[in-house]
């Protein structure tokens, strides 16, 4: 086991990193937290960590590869995370744009009151790069020779890592502190909320359309 130890702290820091960079997931998680309740931001959180494990199993049995192959379902699947990622960061715009209340969540997006765990499941998911990424993580640090315990414990070991950071993000932004601060500041943290959304989901469109220029020349 000791040999694969290596591999293992190398794919358990990669994931760590990959989460704590601010992103979607992120995003999503403080928002829903700080703007509605602790249960909802602990549900966001769950859906996330469902959504990374689905795409760190189907990078285990090529669906990686598979994407890098057909070039065009890759596009594809970035193309609808995109409108997802821009749908999400217009409806917090949105709520933003509306500003204060009487009661400051009564501009909150439907979404987030109802289905918070699949709005952090589809966010997770709407980034098809995540196959990807794990798909190259694996060749590059796990030796051919791996066993399949080894790839189950690389599972639980991301499971438990998500929960961890999602779960304190959730419960670090779902304070009476931070929400307090949120809602002082709430038309302005909205609308950078969903401005970041939008941006990340824009980011995705011009990386296809990149691709697809580069084609076309060569």
């Amino acid at each position: 086991m000791l040999e694969f130890l290596p591999a293992l702290l190398t794919l358990s820091g990669m994931h760590l990193l990959m989460a704590m960079l601010p992103g979607p997931n992120t995003v999503v998680v403080t928002w829903l937290s700080a703007t509605t309740s602790r249960r909802d931001g602990l549900r966001a959180a769950a859906g996330v960590v469902v959504a990374s494990l689905l795409w760190v199993v189907l990078s285990l049995v090529g669906f990686g590869s598979i994407l890098l192959e057909a070039g065009w379902l890759y596009r594809i699947l970035r193309l609808i995370g995109a409108a997802y990622l821009i749908y999400v960061g217009i409806r917090m715009f949105r709520a933003g744009w509306s500003g204060p209340t009487v009661d400051p969540t009564s501009t909150r997006p439907a979404f987030a009151g109802r289905r918070p765990m699949t709005a952090g499941l589809l966010t997770t998911l709407s980034n098809p790069k995540s196959a990807v990424f794990w798909t190259s993580a694996f060749l590059v640090a796990v030796p051919p020779h791996a066993p399949a315990w080894f790839y189950a414990l690389v599972v639980a070991v991301i499971a438990v890592q998500s929960a961890l950071w999602y779960g304190a993000v959730a419960l670090l932004f779902s304070t009476g502190f931070a929400k307090q601060h949120y809602l002082r500041l709430a038309r302005r943290l909205d609308l950078l909320a969903g401005a970041v959304m939008i941006g990340l989901g824009l980011k995705l469109v011009d990386e296809v359309r990149r691709e697809l220029s580069i084609k076309a020349v060569s």
